[in-house]
């Protein structure tokens, strides 16, 4: 996976050359492979096929990607979906609550970061996660982040991955953001993730298809053709 980045509020000027967390995040998600995200797309065939999950295989790209990341950073000690309110007293209960507005997709030491492969009107809400975590007074200053990244799909990797028109993409927020950066107390890097490693991804059967009914509802036919489709996919990853 070939990183792009930009940076806002002086983010990577923030982060600095040799960051050792900032370091970390570029290897682990440069470390996503075209075979990675193809060869657990295939585990979705599989399972939906044998009747171990009668939930379509994902259609687009971007629950793939959410799983590869999360075992990446999680294996990683990054912390993960944080409440960014944290404890807020409730006066009903007369104690302490965890405010469970807004979870910030991973931070690690003071460094938070958003995933997103959502719909383009999601931005408004990652950079107020990114923010408030930064900002708030109902956390103790040692765990607030002093910067955030927010991690998007490239416009290539979102066609690659068969994404919705409607996800939010690193040229969409590049577009935006130089607009309204006087609202952004928090210095911010936007991180696209793009389809290539060294030569563009191709494109290769995996996220052709749309959303399908429970394998034993198709008739034979259809099962057929499926089976030769899925023969095929394991052929390719070499399986």
């Amino acid at each position: 996976m070939e990183l792009r980045t930009e940076s806002f509020r002086w983010g990577l000027e923030h982060l600095g050359e040799s960051n050792p967390i900032w370091e970390e995040l570029q290897q682990h998600l440069g470390s996503i492979t075209q075979a990675q995200v193809e060869r657990l797309k295939l585990q979705y065939f599989q399972d939906w096929m044998n009747g171990s999950s009668k939930k379509s295989p994902p259609v687009g790209g971007q629950s793939i990607l959410n799983e590869l990341i999360d075992e990446k950073l999680g294996n990683s000690g990054w912390e993960t979906q944080l409440y960014v309110l944290g404890d807020v007293f409730d006066e009903s209960h007369g104690r302490n609550r965890k405010l469970n507005y807004w979870s910030m997709d991973f931070k690690k030491q003071d460094i938070g970061v958003e995933v997103s492969f959502n719909n383009a009107g999601v931005l408004a809400q990652n950079i107020l996660r990114l923010s408030v975590m930064s900002e708030t007074v109902t956390r103790p200053k040692s765990e607030l982040i002093r910067l955030g990244i927010l991690v998007t799909a490239t416009q290539r990797l979102k066609e690659w991955a068969g994404m919705d028109g409607t996800v939010l993409t690193f040229e969409s927020v590049n577009k935006v953001f130089p607009l309204v950066t006087f609202n952004i107390p928090t210095p911010i890097v936007v991180l696209g993730l793009d389809a290539a490693d060294g030569d563009p991804w191709h494109q290769r059967g995996f996220f052709e298809h749309k959303k399908l009914p429970a394998f034993s509802q198709l008739n034979s036919s259809q099962q057929s053709q499926l089976l030769y489709q899925i023969d095929e996919f394991e052929k390719i990853l070499g399986e």
